[in-house]
């Protein structure tokens, strides 16, 4: 087949699927999305400053100020007494079906110089890998901004190859101050309303008995903790096998690679979801642009990472993903023109994939 007559297909399908979401927001609710892959990238802005000091003229937060007063039940998580500040802009971008999701701040109190804080996920690269790329860059002395980044890819392993798997996560970035064990402790200067920056990857793997995950995005995805595959949990799935998980908060060392390692069965279909979040407040800048990256493959005798899929069928991107965009107003279909557009650059994307 050529090439043309491929890009006339994926322009079919985009049409069809314009179409059918155009029908209407209750429709889609009506009914869950059977998915193998996901993308999900959203940027959070809030203005750490009470309605008093925003009428007064203040540039001081005093929203955001921490006052520990103990733990969860849990004996880890801290609880704070200042109340949450308030959100000023949200923006998310699921593309569930699909590979790629992006999405950046329009407000100044997530916009620094010329950047902004922004989130980005690219699976649609070698098989195996997931590359996020995020920036979190906080404005003013009062913004407290937050990126992240969510992807999901699935394999059918059909045997062959290594039964035990290796994934290998590298985390670069730079920032403008040292980052913090915890965003909600006083700044590198002392004081609770320092700029300070916080970052924060998960890796999980779950497997199925099924090829598809699924989904329902009306009830929301928490990007930070159970991601795509807490709703896989939560459905109660007969075959539903949580593989393995990694988790790294409060990450101080650019490039220090961390592994997470699991075992694969003949015949299941493992899905493998890869996280990064960045904070920044009051000033502070953390940039990831340059990147995360999760890579599926093995270790070997000698006790060294090495990428493959050998045994493993990767997941194509599907023919008609669901773009579905918030913000602020709610989860919502995009306007058609952009959603062709969209969906165009995802039909370029799934045809390089299965080219390659």
């Amino acid at each position: 087949m050529n090439w043309t007559l491929r890009l006339r297909q994926a322009l079919r399908l985009t049409a069809g699927a314009a179409c059918l979401l155009s029908l209407g927001l209750g429709a889609a609710q009506a009914a869950t999305i059977a998915m193998q892959n996901a993308a999900y990238a959203g940027t959070f802005a809030r203005d750490c400053r009470t309605a008093a000091a925003v009428a007064a003229g203040s540039t001081v937060p005093d929203r955001c100020e921490a006052a520990f007063v103990g733990y969860e039940a849990d004996g880890v998580t801290p609880i704070y007494s200042t109340p949450w500040p308030r959100l000023a802009e949200i923006r998310e971008n699921y593309n569930l079906g699909g590979f790629v999701a992006s999405t950046s701040a329009t407000t100044p109190l997530g916009i620094a110089g010329t950047q902004a804080t922004r989130s980005y996920i690219d699976a649609s690269g070698a098989a195996g890998t997931l590359v996020l790329r995020q920036g979190a860059f906080s404005g003013t002395p009062y913004a407290r901004v937050s990126g992240h980044s969510l992807g999901l890819q699935s394999f059918y392993y059909d045997g062959t190859g290594p039964s035990t798997r290796t994934i290998e996560n590298v985390f670069d970035f730079t920032s403008n101050v040292t980052p913090n064990t915890d965003l909600n402790l006083p700044g590198p200067g002392g004081s609770p309303t320092d700029a300070a920056v916080w970052a924060k990857t998960r890796v999980t793997v779950f497997s199925l008995n099924v090829a598809d995950l699924l989904f329902d995005p009306f009830n929301g995805v928490e990007p930070q903790n159970s991601g795509f595959w807490g709703q896989a949990q939560a459905a109660h799935y007969a075959d539903f096998r949580l593989e393995g998980e990694v988790r790294n908060d409060g990450i101080t060392v650019s490039g220090t690679p961390t592994y997470l390692n699991f075992t694969m069965e003949a015949g299941r279909f493992y899905f493998v979801e890869s996280y990064l979040g960045l904070w920044a407040r009051f000033g502070g800048e953390l940039d990831a642009t340059h990147t995360f990256t999760s890579q599926l493959g093995k270790t070997t005798a000698a006790g060294t990472f090495e990428a493959t899929t050998e045994g493993l069928v990767i997941a194509d991107a599907s023919d008609t993903p669901q773009l579905l965009i918030n913000d602020g107003t709610g989860l919502r279909v995009p306007e058609p023109g952009a959603l062709v557009l969209s969906a165009l650059a995802l039909g370029l994307l799934g045809l390089r994939r299965s080219r390659r």
